[in-house]
């Protein structure tokens, strides 16, 4: 009788305190973060009052001596540190309760009994790396911070389905490793978990064992199995650099889960001394950069969270190169006062850039050895505040010679009684041996001989004011500095005045749209076989 009245003055005692505001907080949690024998407590509990006026104190009683061990008051907090100084033996069972007081109202949690060396709260795992190959998924985590091995809960499943579990062990001082087999089609989801090991024989119970948190749930992708696809398109020329605006394209929906990165590799400084390659990393599909005149080299690879894809290399060609130097490119550049590289090859036939290529950061042009009566190209690249340019590009001859050969295919075209074009094919560069200034043209007929200079680019000559029924011999040779090369020649002779007369009436009448005629040559003496066959037609 005496025991139902003391329980119902209770149950009457906590209504009229729950009523009057003071709710008791759950019972508290009290742990340590590592198993080291020095480390400090962390206790925590919830708070079931919202009442902004409430103050907790925290109790540890030592349960076999009789005392209190520390008590602690916490305020509004539900959250505590205990020094280890506090506790003095922590290898002793202890009870622990929270006392909450409301005005002049105070009520106490539930107690725990639990020996606090035995508490171990780990934080929560990190995954450091993932490699997945087909249904094999290789996982790298953190080690506790006391190196110690531990007990791991693992989940997992389809995006959207029932969670699998499994749980295993690592042991100390190794890495904590983990392989997991899954549908090597299929995208998942992970998440995880640990528990520390005591070694003290008292801490077999499994109440003293604390999970960590759940990690965050983590995508995991198939792995990116195609090397990226490339391309680039160059913006605007000028100072000396290229703007260019790299592009591509994403990996499919299924490895692409859980976020890609990209990794460009860009080399802006060719010399090898203080070669610069700049390792760029962006969520984009798309990069803009600055490069030189010279060739570039740019890499790709994608990475996502299981791992990374063939790394890609595009090399961007220099631009077209010049037949004579640009003598304004350099005006606003002062090399003295900046870093320079100097690079440079042969160039045989005045646009393939070969396979090698010299480089040098502390040679000059004059001090460059090259063969003889052979195109050389160079670049002259800068740098300044990580401001990458060429300030020169050049072809050059350490020294030149008259062309080896004249042009081919001399040709006559559109012959009339006082003109002709002639016609032909440049001189290849590697003929040349040195920068072909013009090609002089010889025109001899009628008692005389007349002498026209061609523009070094032009394959092609109009001669003018020749006499009707006469002769001519052309001759064409290509000049350098040192001298003309040998002549290439042809020989025609011009229409009489009535066959040039003729020729343009019959030209005017054949593009007549009323009388047009099959045949195609224009000549006089075959006029009256296209008569002739408009007449049959």
């Amino acid at each position: 009788m005496r025991m139902r009245v003391a329980v119902l003055v209770l149950v009457v005692y906590v209504s009229l305190t729950e009523a009057a505001g003071c709710v008791s907080t759950s019972r508290p949690h009290c742990y340590k973060n590592s198993t080291r024998t020095e480390e400090d407590f962390t206790c925590e509990w919830d708070k079931r009052n919202p009442e902004k006026s409430q103050t907790h104190t925290l109790h540890i009683w030592d349960s076999e001596n009789k005392k209190i061990l520390t008590h602690k008051n916490c305020c509004k907090q539900a959250q505590t540190n205990i020094l280890l100084e506090e506790l003095g033996v922590t290898e002793r069972k202890t009870d622990i309760w929270i006392q909450t007081q409301v005005g002049n109202l105070t009520c106490n949690s539930s107690k725990i009994s639990v020996i606090l060396e035995c508490k171990v709260k780990y934080s929560k795992p990190q995954i450091l790396r993932m490699e997945r190959l087909a249904g094999i998924l290789n996982i790298t985590l953190d080690k506790p911070k006391d190196n110690k091995g531990a007990k791991y809960e693992i989940r997992w499943r389809e995006r959207g389905s029932e969670w699998q579990n499994a749980t295993f062990e690592t042991k100390d001082r190794t890495k904590d490793l983990y392989t997991l087999h899954l549908q090597y089609t299929e995208i998942y989801q992970i998440q995880m978990r640990r528990q520390a090991k005591p070694h003290l024989h008292l801490c077999k119970d499994s109440l003293h064992a604390l999970w960590s948190d759940w990690s965050p749930v983590v995508d995991v992708p198939l792995e990116i199995s195609r090397t990226p696809v490339i391309r680039w398109v160059e913006n605007n020329k000028a100072n000396g650099n290229r703007d260019i605006t790299l592009s591509w394209d994403a990996p499919p929906y299924n490895e692409s889960v859980g976020g890609v990165k990209y990794n460009l590799t860009i080399s802006v400084w060719p010399c090898k001394i203080n070669q610069k390659k700049m390792d760029h990393f962006t969520v984009n599909q798309t990069y803009n950069t600055s490069i030189t005149y010279s060739e570039a080299r740019i890499s790709i690879f994608a990475t996502n969270t299981v791992g990374s894809s063939p790394r890609k290399q595009i090399t961007i060609p220099a631009v077209k190169h010049l037949s004579y130097c640009d003598s304004h490119m350099s005006s606003n550049v002062n090399t003295k006062a900046m870093k320079t590289c100097l690079e440079w090859y042969k160039l045989e036939d005045g646009e393939t850039r070969p396979e090698k290529v010299n480089k040098s950061y502390n040679t000059a042009l004059k001090d460059i050895k090259v063969e003889n009566f052979v195109r050389h190209y160079y670049f002259l690249h800068t740098v300044k505040k990580k401001h990458y340019q060429t300030a020169v590009m050049c072809p050059f001859y350490s020294e030149q010679r008259a062309p080896i050969n004249g042009p081919a295919n001399v040709n006559i075209s559109d012959l009339t009684h006082e003109s002709a074009v002639v016609s032909w094919i440049a001189i290849p560069v590697m003929e040349q041996r040195g920068f072909l200034q013009h090609y002089v043209i010889w025109i001899s007929g009628h008692g005389n001989t007349k002498v026209h200079k061609v523009p070094a680019h032009n394959t092609s000559f109009l001669i003018k004011d020749l006499h009707p029924a006469t002769s001519y011999t052309v001759s064409i040779a290509g000049r350098t500095e040192a001298g003309d090369g040998p002549n290439s020649t042809v020989n025609f002779e011009t229409h009489s005045k009535e066959m040039g007369t003729e020729t343009q009436l019959i030209m005017a009448g054949l593009h007549h749209p009323d009388h047009l005629c099959c045949c195609p040559l224009v000549y006089y003496n075959l006029l009256r076989s296209c008569q002739e066959t408009e007449a049959v037609t």
